[in-house]
């Protein structure tokens, strides 16, 4: 797929989301997550879709979903999901908007 912004995660938060319960990804302001959201003119990049991996490597658990967009966060909150999951949003950090689940592979090799 074109125009695919892929991102790894860890099992929880991984678990929450391939569900469709948690349907934003929160990041901290970094670099690295600032160079995927923006080009190198500060413009939003625009991508149709985002991939989710647990881990590393082609065999790992995947899902991809529509890409709804992102913007930052205003208050800081705390989120709590049932596999219990915390997520400590901070004012600041970026929220990245989640579509439909369109796709997923392996994830019976879950760990």
């Amino acid at each position: 797929m074109k125009n695919t912004l892929t991102l790894s995660l860890k099992k929880l938060p991984f678990d929450v989301m391939v569900t469709g319960e948690k349907s934003r990804e929160y990041r901290k302001p970094s670099d690295w997550i600032k160079s995927r959201l923006y080009d190198k003119h500060g413009r939003q990049r625009d991508y149709e879709v985002v991939k989710f991996v647990n881990g590393c490597g082609a065999h790992r658990p995947y899902f991809v979903c529509e890409f709804a967009g992102f913007f930052k966060a205003y208050n800081d909150k705390t989120l709590q999901f049932s596999n219990g999951l915390t997520v400590e949003v901070e004012r600041g950090d970026f929220i990245i908007g989640l579509g439909k689940i369109i796709e997923n592979g392996n994830l019976s090799t879950k760990e």
